[in-house]
Parts: C-alpha cells; structure tokens; sequence
C-alpha cells in the first residue's frame, strides 16, 4: 500500500473535503482524488460517502481509520526520532505565527536572529490556522489561545491587552477632548466592526450589542481592521499586536481579558538544537517587546 495513499485518506478525513485535503498536503485535488480511488481499488470497498462535496466515512473507512492513524503514528515516531538525534545549530526553522506577528513583530526578529545564529534559516508561516507540528509543517508555533493544544509544549510567554486605536488625527482630537468624554458614548467617530467568526469575541460583541448604529464597516481579520482605522475611517478595538505606526492608542479596554501568547513545538522536537535555540530566543524577545506593552490611561 502506498503511503501517499494513506495521507491522502487522512487529509479527506480531517478536512471532509477534497480541496481543503489538498490545500494541507500541497497537492493538487487531482492528486487526491486518484489517491482515494486507488486505496479503494485496492481495499475492494468504498470508504467514503460523497455527498455535494462533502466526504464521510463508510463503515469499511471507520475500520480504516484506526489502521491508518497507526501507521501514521509509526512514521511520525520514525521521523521525530531521527530529528532528535540533530544537535547542530544550524538548519532550517520553520516558525508560524499569526499575520499581526508576521506582519508587524517578527521582521525584526528574524534580521536579529540572523546576527546571533547566521547558520540557522528561519522559514514563516504567516497563518491563523493551526498547522500540525508532529508531521513538521512547522517547527515552532507563535499563537494566541486560551490554552494550547496538548500534543504541544512550551510556555505563556506574555499577556496582551486590547486597547482603542485609531490614527493620528483622530486620536489627537479625542485626547484634546478625552477628560470631557464619557467613553465610548461620546466618542467623535464611528467604529469598525467585526464580521464573520470575530463577532464572537467578547469585545466585538458588547460593540455590536452597544455601539451598532455607530458601526461604519466591519472585517474579519485584525490587520485589515488596523489598515481601516489607521485610513482614519473610525476607533478599532485591536490587541496590542497590531499597534501599526499609523495608530495610536486612545483608550485601554481593561475590562475584557487580556490574550495569552504562547511559543511553542512538539516535545520531541524541542530537544532539536535549532529548534531549541530559536524558541528560547523568541520567547525572551517577545516576552520583553515594548511593541506589545500596553500604556495604562
């Protein structure tokens, strides 16, 4: 059986389609799709069931799927166990990380990084998707969560404030007038929005159940609302990752709890000289970044 089978099946399976499954293996749908005709050739039964794009498990493909993560599992244990023996610094990182870090924070860091270990290559990831770490599609993960998940290791290395931001202009006029102000009732400006999954967050929701007939445009990602409010077309509240240079901040938003910023890998990968190297080096930077302070008000 041919392996790229079997990563073909576990990409339709945790993806439920074909093009999203190819999207993670680098693929093309093509690719997958003959890959899932010929595993089901050569098992003599249909493993999944198609249904307007959507692919789930038959029977036969759950019986499937135990056998199919073992194996996956032993190629992992395989190839991390070879890793681990690498105990140069010097390499490739593959490092992911938000798009407010990759944009804003990490530039930096890499030009730095190059100083202090010119033999290390550093590959971004710009995403806010999580990557699988164990089949090293990055090495080091720089993420915003509650929590981590908890195949991966390594430590909260900040807090992150949300605060209002908005350019310089605007925030000038609201600090000439900010002591006569009853925030954010009287504000002279209109808001950004969020749209799509960031309504749920707690900040956007007390926006939308408050302040919507002030809201003037919406976005689901942070960095466009950051380019939208820097444009000067109204406050948007953002953590304090995406203070851009064009914005300034107005106000803290202490009411709302803060994010939590994690470095993190694989334990086994960990024990990998440039791995270890890089994360512990990124966790200090980040930990000590000024750009990521919030000014109490």
């Amino acid at each position: 059986m041919d392996w790229n089978y079997v990563k073909s099946f576990l990409a339709v399976v945790d993806a439920g389609s074909l093009e999203k499954a190819a999207e993670r293996l680098n693929v093309s749908n093509t690719t997958v799709f003959r890959h899932i005709h010929a595993l089901e050739k050569e098992t003599g039964t249909r493993l999944f069931e198609r249904i307007k794009g959507r692919y789930s498990l038959t029977e036969a493909g759950e019986e499937m799927l135990g056998h199919a993560r073992q194996i996956l599992n032993n190629f992992e244990a395989i190839n991390l166990s070879v890793s681990g023996r690498d105990i140069a610094a010097a390499g490739t990182v593959r490092i992911t990380a938000p798009t407010s870090f990759a944009y804003f924070i990490l530039p930096d860091y890499f030009a730095r990084l190059q100083t202090a270990y010119p033999d290390i290559s550093l590959e971004l990831l710009a995403s806010n998707q999580e990557f699988n770490m164990a089949e090293r599609h990055a090495d080091i993960a720089i993420r915003v969560a509650e929590l981590p998940p908890e195949y991966l290791v390594g430590r909260e290395i900040r807090k992150i404030d949300w605060g209002l931001y908005a350019n310089h202009d605007m925030a000038k006029k609201t600090e000439q007038n900010f002591n006569a102000l009853k925030f954010p009732d009287r504000l002279p400006g209109d808001f950004i929005g969020a749209s799509g999954a960031l309504r749920n967050h707690p900040v956007f929701k007390w926006l939308d159940e408050n302040h919507a007939d002030r809201i003037i445009h919406r976005s689901d990602d942070f960095v466009a609302m950051a380019g939208l409010a820097g444009a000067g077309i109204g406050y948007a509240c953002l953590p304090a990752d995406l203070a851009i240079p064009d914005l300034e901040r107005v106000t803290s938003l202490h009411q709302f709890a803060p994010n939590r910023l994690w470095v993190l890998t694989h334990p086994e990968l960990k024990r990998i000289e440039r791995i270890k190297l890089v994360l512990q080096w990124l966790g200090n930077a980040l930990k000590n970044d000024p750009r990521l302070i919030s000014p109490a008000r």
